[in-house]
This record gives structure tokens, C-alpha cells and sequence, in this order.
């Protein structure tokens, strides 16, 4: 988890929830955040971003004008981005943290992480030992994520920094005979990649696992998640068991949760990993 100085959630409600990165505190619309959850305190921000009836920061900002936060020695650059996000998603720490607990194991492996948006899995994975292929349709955000492994100093790490969408590109893997021991997958609801490929998490799940079995057929390390509300840790782990990855071994189902400061507990996100050790 990040420590409190770095990273806070104060609150949450009324479809929206209130955290502090690093010295800014910032109010946004959450989908883990029911509206009929009351908001129970007047709130202060530095920062807010309203969707209707445009999307905007206010007050605005320069959208190159960064602060930065950290989890153990890796660094985020933040930075209110057009689509409201900020650049982390806090409650990944508790799969940066079980990959630290199994450095040991997977030094000196490679591994594929998709949908890999600003890098903190990137950055844990290689702080690891482990040669890393980072995959986001969206260029932009590849470059967020290098200069993130650039201020946590690894930069002389074993990253390919990859822009193309998943399917596309393990597909390409897949037929070049590549092979990995380690798969990371964060997909979103829906998304758009290059050469105009649509993503649609219900509909591209099976395809996307029967190809990580391709590129990964001796897979030694999974993780699988999701903030797609409609998606269950349960399903996630379903759909990798129906391919054959994620039996045996050490298996886990959990729910991604932030904890604010008033001792209510945020669900923000589902996910199913797995180890052989």
C-alpha cells in the first residue's frame, strides 16, 4: 500500500470520492462510488473534475504541469489529465506489493503486461529482475509510463515499451513464437486502439486469455483485473481456468479496496492471480 504521506483516500459519496496525492487533494466522479452512497462532509479540493456539461478540470491547469508521488522507490508523475485520471491507480499498490513478495521467484523471467497505462506493474516487475513488455494503444501514455521508469531510475532496466492494442499484438506474438512466464492484464470496459480496434472487456475476455495461453504456455505468474462492475474477481478467474491457466499452484479472488480516512472501505476493482510458488 502507499504509505499515507503519498496517498490518501479522505472520502467518498454522492458518485464521487475526495484523495490526496502527494500535497494536492482532488475531487473526481468515481464509478466504484454509488450515488445513493451520502456525502456526509462539505469538501475542499485543489483540484475537481466535473464530466457535464463538458469535461473539465477546474480550476483548469496546464495540462504538462506535473507533481509526483511514490510507492516504495518507484516514482508517478502526475498530472490532471483530459480524461479526468491522474495518472495511478492507488489500489494496484496491493498487486505491486505481492509481486515484491515474490521477487525471489521471479528474477530473471520475462514477462507481458497489457494494458499497462502509466507503468507502476511495469516498473515493480522490472525493479524485480524481470524483463518486462510493456503494451497500451495509446501513445501518449507509453510516454507518461517511460518518463515514471525514468524517475525511479530504470532506465537501464529491461523494458520494450510497446504501442498497439492487446489482441493485436499477441497475436503477432503468439505467431512469432515468443513466450512468456509472467502475464499482467488490467483491461477497461471498452477502449480504443490503433489502427481503429475497439476493445469491449465482455466480449474480447476469452479471446484475450486464449492468447496469453499461447504466449505463455509454461505461465509461472497471472494477474488478471478489472474495474468493470459487471465483472466479478469470480469470472475473471473462470475465464482463465476454462483456458487452463491459474490451476494448481496458489490461487487468489480478491477485491481491490481503498480505505478512507473515516473507516469506509471503497471496492475498486476485482481481480484473480496466481502463482506456481
Amino acid at each position: 500500500m502507499f504509505q499515507l504521506d503519498q496517498y490518501r483516500l479522505l472520502d467518498f459519496g454522492g458518485g464521487e470520492k475526495l484523495e490526496r496525492f502527494g500535497d494536492r487533494i482532488v475531487r473526481r466522479e468515481s464509478p466504484s462510488v454509488g450515488s445513493q452512497v451520502p456525502r456526509e462532509a462539505h469538501w475542499d479540493c485543489d483540484l475537481q473534475f466535473l464530466r457535464t456539461p463538458q469535461p473539465k478540470w477546474r480550476p483548469e491547469t496546464d495540462p504538462e504541469m506535473a507533481w509526483s508521488i511514490s510507492h516504495r522507490s518507484k516514482t508517478f508523475l502526475l498530472k490532471a489529465s483530459p480524461s479526468g485520471q491522474v495518472g495511478v491507480f492507488p489500489e494496484q499498490a496491493d498487486n505491486w506489493d505481492w509481486i515484491e513478495n515474490h521477487r525471489q521467484h521471479i528474477a530473471g523471467m520475462k514477462a507481458i503486461n497489457l494494458f499497462a497505462y502509466t507503468g507502476g506493474t511495469t516498473m515493480q516487475l522490472a525493479d524485480c529482475g524481470v524483463d518486462v513488455t510493456h503494451v497500451d494503444a495509446a501513445r501518449p501514455v507509453v510516454q507518461w509510463a517511460r518518463k515514471n521508469a525514468e524517475a525511479s531510475g530504470l532506465s537501464d532496466c529491461s523494458i520494450r515499451w510497446i504501442v498497439d492494442d492487446a489482441i493485436s499484438y499477441l497475436q503477432r506474438q503468439a505467431g512469432r513464437g515468443h513466450k512468456y512466464e509472467i502475464v499482467v492484464a488490467d483491461p477497461p470496459s471498452f477502449g480504443r486502439g490503433p489502427r481503429n480496434s475497439v476493445w469491449k472487456l465482455k466480449r474480447d475476455l476469452p479471446q484475450m486469455v486464449d492468447l496469453i495461453c499461447q504466449v505463455a504456455p509454461h505461465c509461472e505468474m497471472l494477474i488478471l483485473s478489472s474495474h468493470t462492475p459487471q465483472i466479478s474477481a469470480a469470472d475473471l478467474k473462470r475465464a482463465a481456468n476454462f483456458e487452463g491457466l491459474g490451476k494448481g499452484g496458489n490461487a487468489q479472488t480478491l477485491t481491490l479496496k481503498l480505505r478512507s480516512e473515516t473507516k469506509k472501505t471503497l471496492n475498486s476493482g476485482q481481480c484473480f492471480r496466481w502463482s506456481e510458488f
